[in-house]
């Protein structure tokens, strides 16, 4: 594996394979070879630092002060002789602040006191620019005078290259490198198929951006889906070429063109983008990315990079938002919900026939969710105490048998990278569940996650080896509910509910909405069913015959909710009168 990482390294790193050497600095790797020299050295007052806020960027301010016959600041870094050779000059991607700076180079054959090769550059503030720095163009120059007669400069002989503020305008200064490479003649954005395109100034829209690539099919189908990236962050986009779109067969392109596409099409485009910059660098580091459809796409190395099994055919162009990578194949999101996907797996055929029992089907099919499930595999029910499978498949069991269910789903789409972060979720049902790392094992609970990020259109399965069990003690059974006895295992359930089924209804994701509904309803039903007077229990129950009748998911929605709302109603009265008493 590290053989095939390095051999992706090279293919990222040399743009030109007819070039025996060259540079390419992305500060993906970090900032550490940089230091900082100031003009203390003399008894100046200027300041300066080397700082990475964001990954991949190579930041640089301080204050410039011409007191004690100070006046610079200076960021240099090593690198090893011959790198440059047969190379013409250097491109420097900078976001800079309206100052001009210069670049300092320094050779082993020429060494001077507070000297060396030099050439100015300006900065448009705010703005990410490129600027090519021919080798042809730096001259020497030995404490801030230009060098009479000077040798010419050797490129084989560069040591070292840094940065410089001298312009003598006191004051604070700012600029951002997103990356430092060289460059020849024989570069051009098609020299290699992992090629990486010139950069341009990067306060392009994606359009923009994507137009100026050549990826006009992209561009229209952008247009065509009204796809509105998430404001103020940072995206990578994965963009399929125009042979990648030629690919496609025709009755699938003729359906994303039309209003009844439209859905598949969002789909399959923001399964495109990711959240983030991620550079081509930082790739050799990622085995997945989530992507803004929800789903994960995964990253491999073999002799090249690929994106969910897509070549990259170009990468980091930039654009206001972030970069794009041009791949080879158009990517295809999962279609099928968690309940068809665990019915085609054989090990989950347990699970199927619990879920079908339960009558939670409708929660686990088509785009309900998003869930993640902690499905235990056939061999976790086996190893229930004698007996206790077949309890639970009981219609008389059917509320135990939720209950256990409902620890296995979370709402919402944890990868399984996030877990250990999160340490712990709330089950829909409001029980508590964590997350642990066991003898290099990632653990539910002490359930063993055997197989992990298993992607569905409505969520992501995570197959355990054992079935989780509740391991909270229940309250006692209530006869009457009153101000002491409302029961909080109810109030957290009707909340959860609320807080998680208003967004999704404002949205116009109705069917979702009741989903959520309906679960509390039967979760309610199930975890407390004495707690519940005889005419609470009767009009829930109700509900959920009556809803079954509703023929748009928005009428269902709101029969759940009035049944919830009537029953909150009934324990705050019977609360009030309680206290009036």
């Amino acid at each position: 594996m590290q053989l095939k990482a390095a051999t992706a390294a090279c293919l990222l790193l040399f743009s030109n394979a007819a070039s025996s050497q060259s540079l390419n600095l992305e500060f993906d790797q970090g900032i550490e070879t940089w230091r900082v020299v100031l003009d203390g050295v003399m008894g100046g007052r200027s300041t300066g630092r080397v700082t990475q806020q964001e990954s991949g960027i190579l930041k640089f301010n301080g204050n410039l002060s011409l007191e004690n016959n100070g006046g610079f600041s200076q960021i240099r870094t090593n690198i090893d002789e011959g790198t440059l050779t047969n190379q013409q000059g250097l491109e420097l991607h900078v976001r800079g602040d309206g100052r001009t700076y210069q670049f300092d180079i320094r050779t082993s054959n020429v060494r001077l006191m507070a000297g060396g090769y030099q050439l100015k550059f300006d900065t448009a503030e705010g703005e990410w620019t490129t600027i090519q720095l021919p080798f042809d163009e730096f001259r020497l120059y030995s404490f801030g005078r230009k060098v009479p007669n000077p040798p010419a400069l050797d490129i084989s002989k560069i040591e070292s290259i840094g940065v410089t503020l001298a312009d003598y305008n006191t004051g604070e200064f700012n600029i951002e490198f997103d990356s430092i490479r060289s460059y020849n003649e024989s570069d051009t954005p098609n020299s290699s198929k992992l090629s990486t395109l010139s950069k341009s100034s990067s306060d392009r829209s994606i359009v923009e951006a994507a137009n100026a690539a050549g990826l006009n099919t992209l561009v229209d189908l952008i247009q065509l889906a009204e796809i509105e990236l998430p404001k103020n962050e940072y995206l990578t986009v994965f963009a399929p070429s125009e042979s990648a779109f030629s690919k496609l067969p025709d009755e699938i392109v003729k359906h994303l063109n039309s209003p009844d596409g439209q859905d598949t099409l969002r789909s399959i485009l923001t399964y495109h983008i990711a959240p983030n910059t991620t550079r081509s660098s930082d790739l050799l580091n990622t085995r997945s990315l989530q992507t803004l459809n929800g789903q994960s796409v995964s990253v491999s190395i073999d002799n090249a990079i690929t994106i969910a099994g897509a070549a990259i055919e170009a990468t980091d162009i930039p654009f206001n938002q972030g970069v794009i990578h041009i791949i080879d194949t158009v990517l295809i999101p999962q279609s099928q919900s968690i309940l068809d996907i665990a019915a085609n797996t054989d090990q989950l055929s347990t699970l199927v026939t619990a879920v079908q029992s339960a009558g939670i089907q409708d929660q686990l099919s088509s785009q309900n969710g998003p869930w993640t499930v902690f499905a235990p595999a056939n061999s976790a029910f086996a190893s229930l105490p004698t007996g206790v499978l077949d309890s639970l498949l009981k219609s008389s069991n059917r509320a135990e048998l939720i209950d256990t269910l409902g620890l296995h789903l979370v709402p919402g789409r944890i990868p399984s990278n996030e877990l250990l972060a999160n340490k712990k979720a709330r089950t829909f049902f409001g029980q508590t569940i964590d997350f642990a790392l066991s003898d290099g094992q990632l653990t539910v609970q002490d359930a063993k996650i055997l197989q992990a990020d298993i992607q569905a259109s409505n969520g992501v399965i995570h197959i355990i080896d054992s079935v989780i069990t509740n391991s909270e003690p229940k309250q006692q059974p209530q006869a009457q509910l009153s101000s002491t006895q409302l029961s909080s295992e109810i109030m957290d359930i009707y909340e959860l509910a609320i807080e998680r089924g208003v967004p999704l209804f404002n949205m116009g994701q109705h069917r979702a909405c009741a989903s959520i509904y309906e679960l509390a309803i039967e979760s309610i039903l199930a975890l407390a069913p004495d707690a519940l007077d005889t005419k609470t229990s009767d009009q829930l129950m109700l509900a959920l015959s009556e809803a079954t009748t509703k023929n748009n998911w928005s009428d269902r929605a709101w029969t759940y909710r009035r049944a919830l709302d009537d029953m909150i109603r009934t324990f705050r009265s019977i609360s009030r009168a309680h206290t009036q008493g």
